[in-house]
């Protein structure tokens, strides 16, 4: 699938500044860095510290299947990033389409970060939701700076993740089975755990 014209590749044109200020560069590959498998540690980990274990269970569930159907996507629309597919594209090293396995569309960074922040604000609104929010933002700006994302994948990264999220959180609330099986997987850890600790 081409690049769409227009605005798309405008947008792109306008925030894609790699290499313009040393720490804006530093800024956006830190948020890039942060959505990618950093992203379970940062959300999942404080979750589970802090007891919330069903939803931890269900965040963990969540960027798995947003992951994968994120991929899927991608190689089914097969889209070149803009690296790929334009010339004089602002890059920095170790950031270059050269790094990048995958298509283009959707961005993965895009839909693990609002998916986190979309599962964040209906679980614990607006006090974790508006961060996580800014936070998703950001992620997605960062990958259009660095000029490996079209602004059009980011939002169609955004949309797959808040999806998903928003599915979870159906499922997680109306499906007994579900509600069974997360159940017993969660309540199986400490007695593991136990287990171990006495081997």
């Amino acid at each position: 699938m081409p690049p769409s014209p227009g605005i798309d590749e405008w947008l792109f044109r306008t925030w894609n500044l790699a290499g313009s200020d040393p720490i804006l560069d530093r800024i956006m590959i830190f948020f890039t860095i942060l959505t990618g498998v950093y992203v379970i540690f940062l959300v999942a980990v404080p979750l589970w510290w802090r007891g919330l274990r069903t939803a931890t269970f269900d965040v963990l569930l969540l960027l798995a299947i947003t992951i994968v159907a994120t991929e899927a996507i991608k190689y089914l629309v097969d889209r070149p990033r803009p690296c790929d597919a334009l010339a004089n594209v602002n890059t920095l090293a170790g950031y270059r389409c050269s790094a990048e396995f995958d298509p283009a569309f959707p961005s993965g960074h895009a839909s693990r970060a609002f998916a986190v922040a979309a599962f964040l604000t209906i679980r614990f609104r607006w006090r974790l939701g508006i961060p996580a929010g800014a936070f998703a933002v950001l992620a997605g700006i960062s990958r259009v700076y660095l000029g490996l994302h079209w602004p059009s994948d980011v939002l169609g990264g955004a949309a797959v993740g808040i999806g998903f999220a928003l599915l979870i959180e159906v499922v997680s609330r109306r499906v007994e089975p579900y509600q069974r099986i997360r159940a017993r997987i969660v309540e199986a850890i400490p007695h593991l755990s136990r287990r171990s600790r006495g081997t």
